[in-house]
């Protein structure tokens, strides 16, 4: 066996393992697998979103008469009615072998589990399946829901999981009554599962065979290949039939979509009345109405006939723009049947990228610049700014208080990816999870990067530019982060605290115009105008000198400064309506000249009243200076150690092993084999063993080594990751008062022995003068804290 596939077995088998025991007693290896494998699936996009479901119904000699290990409904779709329903439903089914992942698996096994799911199908959609117990809440709602359907799915995919070898293979299979319906068959073994590990995209390809789509004795798709202009791409225009279009969709759906495309364009959707009306009424003239699509390959195959050229083969293939074209194609063609796409045609630009580390960099700009109607907006293709990046990362670490529970920690929950909070959300598996989630990232509390840019450009006076919209706001935000970016000066503490502020402060004024129809100072719709002006010219008139910390610290805004803001907002809003002479105000808004006439107004503030709320102009310029790294040891010191346990110690024990085979860690191999000990033993780590992990970590992410192979080198059982950063978070948001009562409870009541109190003074004197503080009395503290919450301490 390849000594690669024999390590790839061991890791799974290792994987499968760590699940059973993580769920204790009970737990089915077969459960497991299924799981391991859909999460696989899932990271690939093969089936987004799917579950584990295990039922096995027997016959009446208690044989298996149909089974089932899993299913996914996926691709919502509006039609032209704007019902919404599922195009995909896939179903899992599971062989496995509970002695070993290196078998064969027979003919006979082969066809019986594929029989049994076949069986389940068979049923589910006739509706005979009435005899479930009610107990069974998700399978009798997965029925109803297929019942409901029926022939109205696009597609079934059966995958078909095996911890062996398959030498057997099946395309298709047919539910007598439902012959028109598509059920697809996918066998996925180990060999395969290995064979997409071992893959640097990480994917499965799309690979299209032009000859049997088209017809029988057809050469492929006649194309003109345009002249190379240099070596990093080739460039093919040709005219696709409909009707391939079509059935690509039919078989692949959304993943036909490049994956960044995917998912900024979201999973739902919508039926195109133009396109639907041209095929029906002018077939002849699609070509000539419509854009067309455009589409990246990694390779493509041609042929010479008759001094023409034509495609026959494409590897990788993937529509970045026209995916609502090919959508609208086939559902189309599905629901009339007078719907003929013989002579419908669709122009098709095909790039093929040589180079595929110039691939990952140039299929998104293909996207952008294809995309003309704003289906990927500049908002999406920003993503991976290090501006953004950066504030990501501070939004996962940066725990605040929750003004309605003060002994409570949240988090403000930046989406830098279109999607992320879900996709975070839908990772964790158990309802227990899932609303821990939701507690500590509040949904008020998440933003996306159209909200920085709103935020700070209101801060930075410039509501005009806001009100323009959040495209053009945003690419006028992102111009000057981006010569930011340039100098190397990304967003720290400081920034962050300014943003927050600004976001609580925005919110709080937006609630204050009022509501449609029951509380509204004016026109709602002009509402959005109206609150940014409100906000700048507040800020203009305070010279930006607001105290944002305080609003941060305590993630509300002072009741003085609400109602200074409900007085202004009535003022702006009348001063917007008047001062626009009848034209819209919505266009009005835009100019800078409507900006400079509000600040020429003569709006008094006695801000003497609240001089609490305010700070001094040098206060402002120290705050606008990003703390020195020197400044925040201690915390960067917990960062350096977060960042190096969150590997898990059964990635640090496969390091320990690996590191000896390599060259540049071989002298330290007895500190790397301490670290992973370390670890392992819940001990602190020091400032070399900091620098020893890093320097490994840097050395992995470098050499584009795979951690999972890294972890196959263990045979440890990986154990939970504690955020030793949420925890001092936590205590650092503790007062001095609350930090007296802990003292004097601690003291009053014996709860602590005396080295529990001293650790605990030891990690308040460490907290509030930004010492170094140890990551075992980190931990340790806030266990002892608890120990207070029957006292009404909750931190």
């Amino acid at each position: 066996m390849d000594r690669g596939l024999k390590n790839y077995i061991e890791a799974i088998q290792s994987d499968v393992a760590a699940l059973v025991y993580s769920d204790g007693e009970g737990a089915s290896f077969e459960d497991k697998f299924t799981e391991y494998c859909i999460e696989i699936l899932d990271h690939i996009g093969k089936s987004e979103g799917a579950r584990v479901l295990s039922y096995i119904n027997p016959d009446s000699q208690g044989r298996i008469d149909w089974k089932i290990n899993g299913y996914c409904l996926k691709d919502e779709f509006k039609d032209d009615s704007n019902k919404v329903y599922f195009e995909t439903l896939d179903l899992f089914i599971t062989f496995y072998n509970q002695n070993s992942y290196d078998y064969n698996i027979t003919k006979d096994d082969f066809n019986k589990s594929i029989n049994q799911i076949k069986k389940f199908l068979n049923a589910a959609l006739k509706g005979h399946i009435d005899y479930v117990d009610p107990a069974q809440t998700e399978l009798n709602q997965l029925l109803k829901i297929i019942i409901k359907q029926k022939s109205n799915f696009d597609r079934m995919n059966i995958y078909f999981l095996i911890n062996g070898n398959s030498n057997h293979d099946l395309e298709k299979v047919t539910i007598k009554g439902f012959e028109d319906l598509d059920v697809f068959v996918h066998v996925w073994d180990i060999p395969r599962f290995y064979k997409l590990s071992e893959s640097s995209s990480n994917r499965e390809p799309i690979e299209i065979d032009f000859k049997d789509l088209i017809s029988t004795n057809s050469h492929g798709v006649q194309c003109l290949k345009m002249p190379n202009l240099n070596e990093l791409y080739e460039c093919y225009l040709a005219l696709l039939p409909g009707e391939v279009l079509a059935k690509l969709y039919k078989e692949y759906s959304n993943e036909l979509l490049e994956s960044n495309v995917r998912a900024f364009l979201g999973q739902t959707g919508k039926f195109n009345k133009g396109i639907r009306d041209t095929i029906r009424e002018k077939p002849q003239m699609f070509l000539p109405y419509n854009n067309g699509i455009t589409a990246t390959a990694e390779n493509v195959e041609t042929v010479i006939s008759d001094n023409q050229l034509y495609l026959t083969r494409l590897l990788d293939f993937q529509i970045v723009n026209g995916g609502q074209t090919t959508a609208s194609l086939f559902h189309t063609q599905k629901k009339f049947k007078d719907a003929d796409l013989s002579n419908v045609f669709v122009q098709m630009k095909l790039t093929v990228i040589k180079d595929v580390e110039q691939k990952n960099i140039e299929v998104p700009n293909i996207a952008r610049y294809a995309n003309s109607q704003n289906k990927v907006s500049e908002l999406d293709l920003s993503s991976n700014n290090p501006y953004f990046v950066q504030i990501e990362s501070l939004s996962r670490k940066k725990y605040v208080i929750d003004p309605e529970n003060r002994n409570l920690s949240t988090l403000w929950y930046f989406e830098r990816v279109n999607g992320q909070y879900k996709e975070s959300l839908n990772k964790l598996t158990t309802p227990a999870q899932q609303r821990k989630f939701k507690e500590q990232h509040p949904t008020n509390q998440k933003f996306v990067k159209s909200d920085v840019a709103k935020f700070i450009n209101i801060w930075e006076l410039e509501p005009h530019y806001v009100s323009q919209g959040a495209q053009k706001n945003f690419i006028h935000y992102t111009k000057k982060i981006n010569e930011l970016v340039k100098k190397n000066k990304l967003p720290g503490e400081n920034f962050y605290k300014k943003l927050i502020a600004n976001a609580i402060l925005f919110k709080t004024t937006d609630k204050l115009f009022g509501r449609k129809n029951i509380d509204a100072i004016g026109d709602t719709n002009l509402k959005s105008f109206t609150v940014a002006y409100t906000l700048s010219y507040f800020y203009y008139l305070a010279d930006n000198r607001l105290d944002l910390w305080k609003i941060y610290e305590e993630q509300r805004v002072d009741s003085r400064i609400i109602n200074e803001l409900q007085k202004l907002i009535v003022f702006v809003y009348n001063h917007l309506v008047k001062s626009s002479n009848n034209s819209l105000i919505s266009e009005y808004a835009k100019r800078e000249s409507s900006w400079k006439l509000l600040k020429d107004g003569n709006y008094k503030i006695n801000f003497e009243q609240y001089s609490d709320c305010f700070i001094t102009n040098e206060e402002v310029l120290t705050r606008e200076i990003e703390t020195e790294e020197i400044h925040n040891k201690s915390e960067n010191n917990l960062m350096n150690i977060n960042k190096i346990l969150a590997f898990g110690n059964k990635f640090w024990d496969g390091v320990s092993k690996w590191s000896m085979n390599i060259d540049e860690f071989k002298e330290l191999s007895t500190d790397i084999w301490e670290i992973a000990s370390k670890i392992k033993r819940a001990k602190n780590l020091n400032s070399r063993d900091i620098a020893i992990g890093n320097k490994l970590l840097l050395y992995i992410e470098e050499n584009n080594i795979n951690n999972e192979t890294i972890k196959s080198l263990s045979n440890d059982i990986e154990v939970e990751v504690i955020d030793i950063k949420a925890i001092y978070d936590r205590l650092k948001l503790i007062s001095k008062n609350d930090w007296s009562k802990i003292f004097d409870l601690g003291e009053q009541t014996k709860i602590f022995d005396n080295l529990e109190l001293l650790n605990l003074k030891s990690v308040q004197k460490s907290i509030s003068k930004s010492e170094t503080v140890k990551e075992v009395n980190v931990v340790n503290a806030i266990k002892s804290i608890k120990k207070l919450s029957k006292f009404g301490i909750n931190h």
